[in-house]
């Protein structure tokens, strides 16, 4: 059940400004099986309202009307955040016995701050205990550098890993967040720098794919190190949205490993 709540909730996190026009990204939206997606919006601005409207999208990237709040199912959801103020979009369990996923983009209108994050919550009832992970909202403006010689540069994604035997399995999601396929070099590297497993991530325009990592790739079983991404030339570390969970069998916790972009 722990490895099945990995594979769900291990989904995209760093938003892009492509397809979606975002100010900012949920990687993931989980419903259904005892899941629960809260949404936490915080308005920083003490003297503005905040227009916020938040779209939800499937894996393929298909607009996703969902039930806010035990309403009507819409996409985007509206709303004013009043200066200072916060709310929560809560996307409930729906009863069914199987997950559904999908992630959300976060655009205000009126360019006024806002910050957030996303708190997944699955219940399966006694003697289950209640799994919990929350993950920041992350901006979508690209990192601005200056490159001399007209050379772009290239940006890499670096994700902690740890599958210790008996201990700990990681599980990792990638978005492409932009209206353009996506294709990037993918390796997972011990904690000498030896390539243990390599392969090439190509994704479609707004989807995304999530897995355990020992599943995919079964060299990396009882091994610890970093996941590297290379981004395709030109490309703003935004474009490709990435998270890995760390799961602990013995426990059942779930704790958020948040990509270093270089």
């Amino acid at each position: 059940m722990l490895r099945r709540s990995c594979q769900v909730l291990a989904v995209a996190l760093i938003a892009g400004l492509g397809a979606a026009s975002a100010q900012g990204t949920f990687g993931q939206i989980a419903y259904g099986a005892g899941w629960q997606t809260t949404f936490v919006l915080v308005n920083a601005d003490t003297t503005t309202a905040a227009s916020v409207s938040l779209a939800f999208y499937s894996d393929s990237g298909a607009n996703l009307p969902l039930p806010v709040n035990g309403g009507a199912a819409v996409s985007p959801y509206n709303v004013n955040i009043p200066p200072s103020g916060s709310i929560s979009v809560v996307i409930k369990d729906n009863g069914s016995p199987t997950a559904s996923q999908g992630w959300a983009s976060l655009h205000v209108t009126n360019s006024v701050a806002v910050s957030g994050q996303a708190i997944f919550r699955q219940d399966l009832g006694s003697p289950h205990p209640v799994t919990e992970a929350a993950v920041p909202l992350t901006g979508g403006t690209p990192t601005c550098i200056f490159s001399f010689w007209d050379v772009e540069p290239t940006h890499y994604l670096l994700i902690p890993f740890d599958n210790t035997t008996n201990t700990h399995v990681t599980a990792i999601a990638l978005a492409n967040t932009t209206a353009s396929a996506i294709s990037a070099p993918i390796a997972f590297q011990d904690q000498v720098g030896t390539t243990i497993a390599s392969d090439t991530l190509n994704l479609a325009a707004m989807n995304h794919t999530a897995y355990v990592s020992t599943d995919k790739y079964p060299a990396t079983a009882g091994k610890t190190g970093i996941i590297r991404i290379t981004l395709p030339s030109g490309a703003n570390p935004g474009d490709l949205a990435a998270l890995a969970l760390l799961a602990n069998p013995n426990t059942g916790t779930l704790t958020t490993l948040v990509p270093i972009i270089q």
